[in-house]
């Protein structure tokens, strides 16, 4: 398999197929990378996007534009995004401007994982809505106060403290494996959830991994007064605060990865512009689709507004379009 593309986009949902088949028809390499289809699998039946002669489910959908994409010569890769960076300066002889770190399960039949790692010159995130979070007293007043959602952004200040990571995906190894550097003190909090396939082998062998349901987020004091977090609650059968015998495990900074990286989690890690308000999860982008980062693009639910699929579909093919564009400029740039 190649390991440098034109471009790498970030999901294979309607967004991130519609843009792959702009850019491969004008003769673009392009590798599409998602581990599913996100909130499109939950959509029982779809009747009314343009060209359906009878009612498909989301995913049903979702597949017929992977296999079209596919026979347009689309490398399609079923995987988890685990970590995207820059390169600066660009690669001299690919022009590559970024480095897409993946882990992907090396057989259907095996729970092992590898990481791979591509680079290419643009990006697209296309990634949908992140919907995922934690309904548990204490998150949301702790966000911001000991608890945050990228470790390269943050890491550093919690150098030598006693840390907790918060998921069950190969997402959360990654951010635990760069936390691991800064401090052995460190738990992986699954929230009575059982490890993915493949994740334990991703974590280094003396780190601890907590089982429990997550009763609470506990506080030196209010947020509003100035309070940091100070502790987590777990029990086996604790559920959103309820009263349980739960034991409480003294942490430093909490460090959210739950599911896979999203749009707020890229645009943490790469300085990506996002909304105000309640659209701080969405990332901001141009009429073209640019976001405020050179090189890197984002389509579909990830941008907010209209959360469907033909509005998805639309700003895949313009951000697909857009991007051929500057590839040609990249491209004509280097013949000079």
């Amino acid at each position: 398999m190649k390991k440098h593309y034109d471009a790498i986009i970030i999901g294979k949902g309607p967004a991130g197929i519609s843009a792959s088949l702009y850019l491969v028809r004008a003769k673009k390499d392009v590798l599409v990378i998602g581990k599913d289809f996100g909130s499109l699998e939950k959509a029982h039946s779809i009747d009314n996007y343009y060209g359906l002669e009878k009612p498909l489910s989301g995913i049903e959908l979702a597949k017929q534009g992977v296999e079209q994409a596919k026979k347009l010569g689309v490398t399609v890769l079923t995987a988890e995004v685990t970590a995207t960076e820059m390169l600066y300066p660009p690669h001299p002889k690919t022009n590559a401007n970024f480095t897409v770190k993946v882990a992907k399960r090396t057989s259907e039949n095996e729970a092992s994982t590898e990481e791979i790692e591509f680079t290419s010159s643009l990006i697209l995130i296309a990634t949908g809505k992140e919907r995922t979070g934690l309904k548990i007293p204490g998150f949301e007043e702790y966000k911001g106060h000991g608890i945050s959602f990228c470790a390269t952004c943050d890491g550093f200040f919690y150098k030598g403290k006693t840390l907790a990571v918060i998921g069950n995906g190969a997402f959360a190894a990654n951010e635990l494996n760069y936390l691991y550097n800064l401090t052995k003190d460190i738990t992986l909090y699954t929230n009575g959830k059982q490890l993915e396939e493949g994740v334990k082998e991703m974590l280094p062998p003396d780190v601890p991994v907590n089982t429990d349901n997550i009763h609470s987020i506990n506080g030196t004091a209010p947020a509003s007064e100035g309070g940091i977090v100070c502790s987590i609650a777990t029990a086996p059968d604790a559920k959103n605060g309820v009263e349980f015998a739960c034991r409480n495990r003294p942490v430093q900074g909490i460090f959210i990865a739950l599911g896979t990286a999203g749009a707020a989690s890229f645009a943490a890690h790469l300085g990506l512009q996002t909304g105000e308000g309640p659209n701080s999860s969405s990332l901001v982008v141009k009429h073209d689709f640019k976001t405020n980062i050179p090189g890197i693009y984002a389509a579909g639910d990830s941008t907010g507004g209209f959360l469907q699929v033909s509005k998805a579909v639309s700003d895949g093919a313009i951000a697909g379009s857009a991007m051929v564009r500057e590839l040609n400029k990249i491209k004509a740039q280097k013949k000079n």
